[in-house]
C-alpha cells in the first residue's frame, strides 16, 4: 500500500480525482449519506444554508435535500471538474463551484452549516482548509467533519496478521488518532462539541446495534466531529 502525504501539487490532487470519477465515482453508501443528513438536521434543524466541501458527486447534498424541512440553500465545491459534472445531475437544485479548500470562493460568514465528509485528510494544507471552513461560516455555524483514525480496528488486525494496512485509493491521505484530530481542528478555530463514532451504516438494525455496541470510538474507522467556531 503507498499512502503519501508529501510532495504532491493541486493540479496532481485534480488529475487524480478526475481520473477516479472517470472509472468509479467515490460514494458512499445511500444510507450513510442519509445518516449524515439526519446527524446534521439532529444538531441544527434550522439550518437554512450548507456548504459541502469536496462535495464528489453530490450525493450528501441530495439526502440533505429530502431531510430539510423547508427551504434550504444547498452548495458544494470540488477540486474535481469531472466530480461537479455528476453532481450537478445527481442534485441539480444545489449550485456548484470549482474550488480547492484552501482557498474558497465565497465571502465571510455566509453558511449556517459547513460540511466535510471523508475529504479533509485530502487536502494539501489542513490548517488552511480549516480557517477558511470558518471564515465562510456564520457565527453560530455548525461544523461536520468525517476524518479517518490511524488506529481503526480493522488496520490494526492487518498489521498484526500481514504486516500492512488495508490499501486505499486515494494516495495523499492523512491519518490520526481521534485527540491528534481534535488537536488538529482546535488548532486553527474550531471547537469540538461532540464526537460519534463511524464505521458504516449496516443495512439491518441489528447489525448496526452490534457494531455501536462492540467497537470503541478510538478504534473505529472514521471520526464524525461537531463543531462550531472558538470564541
Amino acid at each position: 500500500m503507498s499512502v503519501e502525504i508529501d510532495q504532491k501539487e493541486f493540479k496532481d490532487i485534480q488529475a487524480e480525482y478526475n481520473q477516479l470519477y472517470e472509472k468509479e465515482p467515490i460514494r458512499d453508501e445511500d444510507r450513510a449519506y442519509a445518516w449524515f443528513a439526519n446527524r446534521l438536521i439532529q444538531y441544527q434543524p434550522s439550518v437554512k444554508s450548507v456548504l459541502d466541501i469536496a462535495c464528489g458527486g453530490g450525493y450528501f447534498l441530495k439526502h440533505i435535500r429530502h431531510v430539510v424541512q423547508g427551504k434550504v440553500s444547498l452548495t458544494g465545491v470540488d477540486i474535481s471538474e469531472r466530480a461537479l459534472e455528476i453532481a450537478r445531475k445527481e442534485c441539480p437544485e444545489a449550485s456548484y463551484l470549482h474550488s480547492v479548500a484552501e482557498k474558497l470562493p465565497f465571502g465571510d460568514a455566509i453558511f449556517d452549516s459547513v460540511t466535510c465528509l471523508g475529504s479533509l485528510e485530502h487536502f494539501l494544507d489542513i490548517g488552511e482548509a480549516i480557517r477558511e471552513m470558518k471564515r465562510v461560516a456564520k457565527r453560530d455555524a455548525l461544523f461536520l467533519i468525517l476524518v479517518p483514525n490511524i488506529f481503526w480496528y480493522k488496520d490494526i488486525l492487518s498489521v498484526l496478521l500481514k504486516g500492512d494496512r488495508f490499501a486505499r485509493n486515494q494516495t495523499h491521505e492523512k491519518f490520526a488518532s481521534w485527540g491528534e484530530w481534535k488537536q488538529i481542528l482546535e488548532d486553527h478555530g474550531l471547537k469540538v462539541m461532540k464526537t460519534e463514532k463511524y464505521n458504516g451504516i449496516a443495512r439491518q438494525s441489528w447489525k448496526q446495534q452490534i457494531k455501536d455496541w462492540l467497537i470503541p470510538t478510538r478504534f473505529s474507522y472514521h471520526f464524525c466531529f461537531f463543531c462550531n467556531k472558538q470564541a
